[in-house]
């Protein structure tokens, strides 16, 4: 990202903060990355703003969305509001081709709809089908995109509020990695298979989060239970030192999320 692209995210907010204020209402923006979500953060807090919340339709969600309100608005009001602002499609497969499509399929034909990638949320996928967030203004014309797809023609495909939403447990891969220290720069280097120099680009290139907060600095140290976000790479648990190979390096075990 560049110095133009913080601005426009910043401008967009201020507009949503102004509509709030002068039409006394809740606004909502799109589907937020990690890098969105640390620039509004911290504009936020600089403006001392207290009335907003992030929300991607359950606990721990990638993607979210920022709802900001009117003070006068109770916090209760506003989460019973979000199921007016935020739905999911679901889709059920027939047996058939149970497991068939892949998180990339789902993603794929949703975008067909030509809607930009900011209005589809987190897509949980599981053998009988997937729930796609979505906002609730794309819903429909999402769903009705979906069922001109041949390969979906016997599937069951509906808008449900997302407090329907049956989702899959979250799987790992275990992962173990040897390395020099607990340097963000070296960790980052083994589990994606690439030399420092290309992990500082990475970092340089903001392309790198640490419990969804963006960072550029190589020597950062990780510890356990930190999340790691390699943009294009996939999302990492550290979870413990359990010692030292031959070679004198520390081997961490990692989950990455499937």
């Amino acid at each position: 990202m560049d110095l133009i692209d913080d601005k426009l995210i910043i401008a967009k907010l201020m507009d949503k903060i102004k509509i709030c204020k002068t039409r006394n209402k809740i606004v909502n923006t799109e589907f937020l990355s990690m890098y969105q979500k640390e620039i509004i953060q911290k504009e936020l807090n600089k403006l001392k703003i207290k009335n907003y919340l992030f929300f991607g339709g359950y606990e721990g969600a990638e993607a979210e969305i920022l709802v900001i309100y009117p003070e006068k608005y109770d916090l209760e009001i506003v989460r019973k509001n979000l199921e007016n602002i935020l739905k999911v499609i679901k889709i059920e497969l027939p047996k058939e081709v149970f497991g068939k499509y892949t998180h990339r399929d789902y993603l794929g034909m949703s975008m067909k709809a030509g809607l930009n990638r900011n209005r589809i949320g987190d897509i949980n996928v599981s053998e009988k089908g997937a729930y796609i967030f979505v906002l609730e203004e794309n819903a429909g014309y999402i769903v009705d995109s979906l069922k001109d797809f041949t390969r979906l023609a016997k599937a069951k495909i509906e808008v449900i509020n997302y407090t329907e939403a049956r989702l899959k447990e979250q799987e790992f891969e275990e992962i173990r990695v040897s390395v020099q220290s607990m340097r963000i720069d070296s960790i980052v280097s083994e589990l994606i298979k690439t030399s420092r120099n290309k992990t500082n680009e990475l970092l340089l290139g903001e392309k790198v989060f640490v419990n969804t907060k963006c960072e550029t600095k190589p020597s950062k140290l990780l510890k356990e239970n930190d999340i790691l976000a390699i943009r294009g790479s996939g999302k990492f648990i550290v979870c413990e030192c359990i010692g030292n190979n031959k070679k004198g390096k520390m081997i961490v075990e990692m989950k990455k999320y499937k």
